[in-house]
């Protein structure tokens, strides 16, 4: 009689072990064909935001650069952004700052000023630095951050539609999953996963755009999206270290969240801006 409990026991953690194993699997794995179905999805769901934060990296031979904009605006208790009464984001900030070889070297701030006098305006400041990385070429124009948004000099370098625009253009059936650790992880809210690029897409991104995509000379790269938006790409290169001995070495990152650092804006006529 014990000997058939124990039996039935036995088969009974069994089945309960292949169930959590099951459930398990079901949770955390991924498939490429749902990939193909969320990477669009992703993209065009951050596209839609209208406040973001970006921090992109460049570590290669010829180039070491950091980059950030911040898209900001207050919210209430609830997260919710708050807005003028014709739907426009009532306190829109911009902040803008850049990096290349290791010195600083432009920062942008954009929103409403206020004076010391208490009269506001809405104004971009713009600086420059010196190779000692003193803060130099101070100017300022009067203009609004929705102004600056769509200005072609925001547009084409800093809007979050450029920073994801060849991401945008990658496909899933341009990418290869038989590296080392190139599982489709699925936890939560996060998807992740790791891939290379086929040479094909290579060459046809150069024709195409006449410049070399950020995944040329790369090995393998991974992507997460979080809350069916795009979080984060890391590429990486095969650095050599010496004799046959080589390591992966981060070249290219970029990061999103959709809710950034506060933006303090400066008076328009405090003494580093008055005459600027």
């Amino acid at each position: 009689m014990k000997h058939k409990f124990f039996i039935k026991s036995l088969c009974l953690i069994c089945t309960l072990m292949l169930i959590t194993a099951t459930a398990g699997c079901s949770l955390n794995s991924y498939s490429v064909d749902e990939l193909k179905a969320l990477y669009p999805k992703a993209f065009e769901n951050s596209l839609s935001e209208e406040l973001y934060y970006w921090k992109e990296t460049v570590n290669t031979t010829e180039q070491n650069s950091w980059k950030t904009c911040n898209v900001f605006a207050e919210t209430d208790k609830n997260y919710t952004v708050l807005r003028d009464k014709d739907g426009n984001i009532s306190n829109m900030k911009i902040d803008v700052f850049e990096e290349y070889n290791k010195k600083s070297t432009y920062k942008s701030l954009c929103g409403k000023s206020v004076s010391s006098s208490g009269e506001e305006k809405s104004f971009l400041f713009e600086n420059e630095y010196d190779n000692n990385g003193n803060a130099v070429h101070f100017r300022k124009s009067e203009m609004t951050p929705q102004s600056y948004i769509k200005s072609e000099a925001f547009k084409n370098k800093y809007s979050l539609h450029t920073m994801l625009g060849e991401l945008k253009h990658l496909s899933v059936d341009d990418m290869i999953f038989d590296i080392d650790n190139s599982l489709l992880e699925h936890k939560g809210k996060v998807v992740k996963f790791s891939f290379s690029v086929k040479d094909e897409y290579i060459k046809t991104y150069k024709e195409k755009f006449g410049q070399a995509s950020i995944f040329e000379n790369s090995k393998y790269a991974t992507i997460e999206f979080a809350y069916d938006r795009f979080a984060s790409i890391i590429i990486y290169a095969e650095e050599k270290l010496g004799g046959s001995i080589t390591a992966d070495k981060e070249i290219y990152k970029l990061e999103v969240v959709y809710f950034g650092p506060v933006v303090n804006i400066p008076a328009y006529d405090s003494d580093t801006w008055k005459d600027a």
